[in-house]
């Protein structure tokens, strides 16, 4: 993988460290958050807030944890297998660059059982953006990832949150250029740039090429932390 040999990091910075021992507080409001998740997995949302307390509290593998056996269960939806896929890169950063192949290898499986059950943007984005991440050369994933956003795009329609669409075209840039794509980079860029004419990525990497550089570069570097608190997706159907 790519930097330091390195995953996808696909993180939200919070900037906070919690100790091992949490307050009562702190622990009841996970407790509270896991009742919730644990009663309705299909809710992204929730689970999307439960997760940011676990990277805040550095208890990556408590989230995993729950969300497994919640994907786990027989019947379960497809909602739950992306949370599951968030939970995993979510614990991206903290971990060597060994184990970082093993959760990029598992959260794309879970974006794949999610596709399996009911395909998204969403999911198709996540699994496309992952395989982004890996050294192009060791194990040439770029044109995968390209083909999963790229159905991302096509799937993009009226109620697909802008926010999304605007990441999705993006990284569909991004994995053009880091495929020595150069010219159809650029057509989504230019594309996308018309539709959100104030999307800072877009402004970024349609400056000049050394910046351009730097910007693919910054955004697939494995320590890189991206949002993944879906945020800017709230009151929309992700589907």
């Amino acid at each position: 993988m790519s930097g330091s040999g390195g995953a996808v990091a696909f993180v939200v910075a919070l900037g906070l460290v919690w100790s091992a021992e949490q307050p009562p507080a702190n622990r009841a409001a996970l407790a509270d958050f896991e009742r919730r998740v644990t009663a309705n997995p299909e809710d992204l949302f929730v689970a999307a807030d439960y997760r940011q307390m676990t990277i805040a509290a550095g208890e990556y593998d408590r989230s995993i944890h729950l969300l497994e056996k919640l994907a786990d269960a027989k019947n379960s939806g497809p909602n739950v297998h992306i949370s599951l896929a968030l939970a995993l890169v979510d614990k991206v950063p903290p971990s060597g660059d060994v184990r970082r192949l093993f959760l990029a290898r598992d959260a794309m499986s879970a974006a794949t059982h999610s596709i399996e059950r009911r395909p998204s943007v969403l999911a198709y984005y996540i699994r496309g953006l992952i395989s982004l991440y890996f050294n192009r050369f060791m194990f040439h994933r770029v044109p995968q990832g390209i083909q999963d956003l790229e159905q991302a795009r096509r799937r993009c329609d009226a109620s697909t949150p802008p926010a999304l669409v605007a990441r999705v075209l993006v990284s569909l840039g991004d994995g053009y250029w880091k495929n020595d794509q150069r010219d159809e980079a650029r057509e989504v860029w230019q594309r996308a740039a018309a539709r959100f004419p104030n999307d800072a990525a877009l402004k970024r990497r349609l400056s000049d090429e050394r910046e351009t550089e730097r910007a693919v570069f910054e955004a697939l570097y494995a320590s890189t932390r991206v949002d993944t608190s879906l945020r800017e997706m709230r009151g929309a159907s992700l589907k």
